[in-house]
């Protein structure tokens, strides 16, 4: 009887010691979240958010291409027309026509032609330069050429104009040629067509 009671007493001893140890062993501890709440889940996306810089191949920063200059007309790079404007209150006067020799060439003309008339005497009457006169020219307050860009089927004008000799008490003069050089050049015209008064102007070249 006395043995029995041991052996449960020794028993219950045992039971007691090794649920003891049992609870004293530490649980491991769950990992903590990864601050700012991404994780690896979060990054499967893989695009930048919230308007971040690119981190693709730069843009090229190559030049861009401008445009050429025309360039000033040469000699030999436009011909030259004329055509009468007729009279009125004793003024007379053409239209010069410059327009460009080769179509696939566009040049720009600047400033004021030469003009000469040689008389049936030899006389050279030398166009005076003008910015505008009766007949044309320049708009009203403005002296400064404009530049003109001839090209296909856009040439450049000038106004020649004079007033007749009859107000001076003098016969018009018999014009036997008249020249005509383009601005800026030496390639001299001759055309058919003469302005006949003693008071001979020339304009500047316009559309």
């Amino acid at each position: 009887m006395r043995t029995t009671g041991f052996t449960a007493l020794l028993a219950c001893a045992v039971l007691a010691a090794a649920t003891g140890c049992s609870s004293s062993t530490p649980s491991t501890p769950s990992a903590a979240p990864t601050p700012g709440g991404t994780s690896s889940g979060g990054n499967q996306g893989g695009g930048n958010s919230g308007g971040g810089p690119a981190t693709g191949t730069p843009a090229s920063t190559a030049a861009q291409p401008t445009d050429t200059p025309i360039p000033a007309c040469a000699s030999g790079q436009v011909d030259v027309a004329a055509q009468s404007m007729g009279a009125a209150m004793s003024h007379n006067g053409i239209t010069l026509t410059f327009s460009i020799a080769d179509p696939s060439r566009a040049c720009t003309l600047t400033g004021y032609p030469g003009l000469d008339e040689i008389t049936d005497t030899g006389t050279v009457i030398h166009a005076e330069r003008t910015p505008s006169g009766y007949i044309g020219g320049l708009p009203a307050g403005t002296d400064t050429p404009p530049t003109v860009v001839v090209k296909s089927g856009h040439p450049a004008h000038a106004i020649a104009e004079g007033t007749s000799c009859g107000p001076y008490n003098k016969p018009d003069p018999k014009v036997v040629k008249t020249e005509v050089t383009a601005p800026n050049s030496t390639d001299t015209r001759v055309i058919d067509t003469a302005v006949y008064t003693c008071t001979l102007k020339i304009h500047p070249v316009t559309d």
